[in-house]
This record gives C-alpha cells, structure tokens and sequence, in this order.
C-alpha cells in the first residue's frame, strides 16, 4: 500500500510541477517569442536574403575558409545596412537571449522546487 501511495503522490506531484512550470514560464516565453517575431518580421521587411547570399558568395569565394574574412564580411555587412535592420538584428539577438535566460531560470527553480518536497522520503 505505501508503494501505491507512493507512486500516486509522484504522479500527482508531477502534475503539480508540470502546470507550475507552465503557468511560470509561458507568459515570458510568449513575450520573448512575440518580441523575436516582430523583430524578424522588421527584417524581413528590409533586408533581401538573396542579395546577402550574392554578396557573401562574391566576397568569401576565394577565401572562404579564413574565419576573418567571414567575421569582416559579417560587420561590414551589419555596419552597411539602415539603423532599423541593426536595430532589428540586435532586438531579435536579446529576444533569443531573453528566452533562453527564462527556460533556464525556469528549469532551475523547477529543480529547486522538487529539491524542496522531497519526493524520496516515505510516505506517512
């Protein structure tokens, strides 16, 4: 009976865990996510992929392999373009920061939390 109990209060225990961890962690994740895609939508409103990928294939052709090269491509690339297509790279940059930061510090509050109930000791 105490092992019935036992596996009982684990799976409810993880339900608990479970909706915490959602009701926690959606609502930055959903700001994060909302904050990316409006930065990628700015993006794309103002940058042409297909006129980088020409310019990158005319530049690095030769020299491709040198990790210098692409590094100087990529900020001459950035420092050429319109203040809204840096500012959109940088916002969508530290949007993806941002959601990582929140999974993370969600996961580890999580841990902290089971630490907490302790699960492994015997039921009453």
């Amino acid at each position: 009976m105490n092992t019935k109990n036992n596996t009982l209060e684990k799976i409810i225990m993880r339900q608990v865990y479970l909706i915490w961890f959602i009701k926690k962690a959606t609502p930055r994740f959903t700001a994060g996510l909302a904050a990316f895609s409006a930065f990628v939508y700015l993006i794309s409103r103002q940058v042409f992929v297909a006129k980088i990928l020409q310019y990158a294939e005319q530049i690095l052709g030769n020299s491709s392999i040198n990790p210098t090269v692409w590094a100087s491509f990529a900020f001459n690339t950035f420092a050429q373009t319109e203040f809204i297509v840096q500012l959109s790279v940088v916002g969508s940059l530290l949007a993806v920061i941002f959601v990582f930061k929140t999974f993370i510090a969600s996961v580890v509050q999580l841990a902290l939390a089971k630490n907490e109930t302790n699960l492994a000791r015997p039921s009453l």
